[in-house]
């Protein structure tokens, strides 16, 4: 694929979305006349059918979007929307599975000649580079190399077009979340559309990401069990990423370990991302599967942060307060101090239970004071719980607004969820949560060596 191969036009990718919606509405208009007439099973059939095209319409037009539309698409692909006929939910999500790594492959030789066009005379600083790539992602691909000294670096290289067409895709994202807006009923979709907007233009500079991580690998240097690759300094433009290379397994092969390496794993994963958004009021990059890795040296090694970004001072204390009140039960302050930070626009609408209700049901996996294993099931009732609750305060949610900083930190929650579900890892989680909303002391055993290197880190 080269850069004029890329779908840049946002005239055809707008059509793309327009045939979608066409035959959305045909679909629509067969289902209800199939009702008519039939049998149970006839009628039955035809739901899954249409439910099924309509997952491969879906694929084929957010898989080619592979920036923002392509973020939604690995969302939805998470959940089990209550959308499709239970008996075709199955096949459902095993299409929409393909869009979570899914990336387009550019020849190796036109990626070179991006990082040789990118590097200049500073390529003279690579003895080699591997012209097989090692990782593949919405935006570019990673290569190994070897650097003068001796160091094995990862370089990332952007693909060439690839911010015509994020930015074509942006234009046509309003359009996709309008045709699927009952899928997220919870979410505010200008909000939605801005924080992935924000997000994967960040994502197109990757030297924004080479500061966003330097100042992590920093901040991180030294630590006992989470690793962030140094900067290669020197190396980096817009649209080129060296770092140091980490080697190790993936998250796939660390699933099929013993229980208590796999609990290691995820509590860490679980401190890094969620966190980090309360002890650093950052958010950590973004959390997938891909980019966490359990180094040769017994560290959790975590990559990319494109999408890094610090929580303002009011929103960290609209979250943890909010979080507080919800784990204690009171409605009444969890209702109030999402009345202060505008979120219940529409108030008269639901009642103070109404909303403790909706923040137990999407967080509850870390709101009950007792060790709980994360399955994948677990990981799914959650999201759906927040997008597309069961509740009464689920016809009113609709008329809520989320303030951008706290989507971010649901999608960094939901998806870090998803990752424990996958290794299955289990921990009380609460009580690791109470160690930064309420300073309360570490009781396990990497809570306490994380206190103690902070604690010696930052103590100035």
């Amino acid at each position: 694929m080269s850069a004029d191969e890329l779908p840049a036009s946002q005239l055809r990718r707008g059509g793309e979305l327009g045939k979608v919606a066409a035959h959305s509405a045909m679909r629509r208009v067969r289902s209800r006349a199939a009702t008519l007439g039939g049998s149970h099973d006839e009628r039955r059939l035809r739901a899954e059918q249409d439910a099924l095209a309509a997952a491969e319409e879906l694929i084929t037009v957010l898989g080619s979007m592979k920036g923002a539309a392509m973020k939604v698409g690995q969302f939805l692909s998470l959940l089990d929307l209550d959308m499709v006929p239970r008996s075709a939910r199955g096949a459902f999500n095993q299409k929409l599975a393909i869009l979570r790594d899914n990336a387009p492959h550019v020849p190796n030789e036109t990626m070179l000649g991006v990082l040789e066009e990118e590097l200049g005379p500073k390529m003279s600083e690579f003895t080699d580079i591997d012209p097989e790539p090692i990782a593949a992602a919405s935006i570019g691909q990673v290569y190994r190399a070897t650097l003068t000294d001796g160091r094995a670096v990862a370089v990332k290289v952007q693909y060439p077009g690839i911010d015509r067409v994020v930015r074509a895709d942006l234009k046509n994202l309003a359009i996709a979340l309008r045709l699927y807006k009952k899928l997220l009923p919870t979410v505010d979709p200008q909000s939605f559309v801005r924080e992935i907007t924000g997000n994967i233009l960040a994502e197109l500079d990757y030297e924004a990401e080479a500061d966003n991580q330097r100042r992590l690998s920093i901040r991180y240097a030294g630590h006992p069990f989470i690793q962030i690759p140094e900067v290669i300094e020197g190396l980096c433009t817009t649209k080129v990423l060296t770092t140091e290379l980490i080697t190790g397994i993936g998250l796939s092969e660390v699933a099929g370990l013993d229980a208590e390496t796999r609990d290691q794993v995820g509590e860490v994963i679980y401190r890094f991302y969620c966190g980090s958004i309360h002890t650093d009021a950052t958010f950590c990059g973004d959390p997938h599967p891909g980019n966490v890795i359990l180094a040769d040296d017994g560290r959790v090694a975590f990559l990319d942060f494109g999408s890094s970004k610090t929580m303002s001072k009011g929103s960290l204390k609209l979250e943890q307060q909010s979080l507080i009140a919800a784990r204690a039960g009171d409605a009444t302050a969890v209702a109030s101090v999402l009345r202060r930070g505008g979120v219940l626009v529409n108030e008269e609408s639901i009642t103070d239970e109404d909303v403790l209700d909706y923040v137990r049901d999407s967080t509850w996996w870390h709101m009950n004071d007792e060790p709980l294993t994360i399955t994948p099931q677990i990981a799914n009732t959650a999201m759906i719980a927040a997008v597309h609750p069961a509740t009464d305060y689920g016809g009113h949610a609709r008329e809520q607004r989320f303030p951008e900083e706290h989507l971010m930190a649901r999608r960094v929650e939901f998806y870090t969820c998803a990752m424990l579900g996958q290794l299955g890892a289990t921990a009380n989680w609460y009580r690791i949560e109470g160690e930064w909303l309420t300073a309360a002391e570490p009781e396990t055993e990497l809570g306490q060596i994380d206190q103690w290197w902070r604690r010696r880190t930052f103590s100035d």
